[in-house]
């Protein structure tokens, strides 16, 4: 019995014990992995950190380069939700570097979770081919600045579009010329630049030289609160800047407007009160009463009846009558007996 114990012993040491499940990759997939340029495809995603943003774009050279080989003035951003995944619409464009071609999902700078990236090949017809050169030299440039200059006019301080122009100056800190490395910039609220800005041309940056890049900055109308405004050049360099705008003329102006509503009401409540305390008008005199008048004033009441009832048309003042008259002069003829 007893080698059999330490058989079974020794067969339960030496059996290996599962290690826990590594946790999944993020994953991308597209609808259908053969689309020409100026089309759309729906891109989803999957086991991406929960609330961070992503970059969708279409890529040359498998992407190995970054965003400098993918066409980033057609990128597209989407937000990962609780469960992890997302789904994007991306319209494709041609990447500036040859096929093959990918869709590269990348998170965006600055958001949940850690840095990720995740690629799915794509083919697009009439697109060059070529070889993938992964020697190529890394581009080595700085962010000397990025300001925000204009903006704060009467229009924004009453709801309109706030304005601010980007000035973005970028270092050439390499041995080599920089030529036409993508600029990827967009806007955001709070710290997340995930609405993406038209960005120009970056031409040629020879080495030790300074370009310059002015980018327009547009927001939604009577936007409020503070916003960020950020990107990557050449696909490494990330700068960030930031602007605060309030729309204080509106706020003005409505609260103005409230205080005028609320004194209407309280003048129109007012004039109400006061109609309801009015005292009630004394009714004209009948015709009787007004014959009985005119009688007591010696006139004669028959001849008066007839004529105020073919020329009556309203009450009649009797005071007003009385000195049209002239008390004690009739001016109506005595009947002849």
């Amino acid at each position: 019995m007893r080698p059999r114990a330490t058989a079974a012993a020794l067969l339960l040491v030496l059996t290996p014990v599962p290690a826990h499940a590594a946790a999944p990759e993020p994953g991308v997939s597209v609808e259908s992995g053969r689309a020409p340029a100026g089309t759309s495809l729906r891109v989803r995603g999957s086991a991406w950190a929960p609330g961070s943003t992503v970059q969708v774009e279409v890529c040359g050279a498998n992407a190995v380069h970054g965003s400098a080989d993918c066409d980033t003035p057609r990128a597209v951003t989407a937000m990962v939700a609780p469960a992890g995944t997302f789904e994007a619409g991306l319209t494709v464009g041609a990447p500036p570097a040859s096929c093959p071609c990918v869709v590269r999902v990348a998170t965006f700078p600055g958001t949940a979770g850690p840095p990720a990236t995740a690629t799915a090949p794509l083919t697009l017809p009439g697109h060059p081919t070529g070889p993938v050169r992964k020697d190529v030299a890394p581009v080595r440039a700085d962010i000397v600045s990025a300001e925000l200059t204009g903006g704060g006019g009467r229009g924004e301080m009453f709801g309109g579009r706030p304005r601010r122009t980007l000035v973005l100056r970028v270092r050439n800190a390499g041995t080599r010329p920089i030529t036409d490395a993508p600029l990827v910039v967009g806007w955001g609220a709070g710290t997340t630049p995930d609405s993406s800005l038209a960005a120009p041309g970056t031409g040629t940056i020879q080495p030790g030289r300074t370009a310059t890049y002015r980018i327009p900055v547009e927001l939604p109308r009577a936007s409020s609160g503070r916003f960020v405004v950020g990107g990557r050049f050449a696909g490494t360099v990330p700068f960030t800047t930031s602007f605060s705008t309030y729309p204080w003329g509106l706020l003005g102006a409505n609260v103005l407007a409230a205080l005028l509503l609320l004194l209407g009401v309280r003048l129109s409540l007012g004039r109400r009160a006061a109609r309801r305390r009015r005292p009630a008008p004394t009714p004209a005199p009948g015709l009787d009463e007004l014959l009985e008048h005119l009688g007591r004033a010696g006139y004669d009441r028959d001849e008066l009846r007839t004529f105020l009832e073919s020329r009556r048309s309203g009450p009649v003042d009797l005071a007003a009558l009385d000195r049209y008259l002239k008390p004690g002069e009739p001016t109506v003829p005595e009947r002849k007996g």
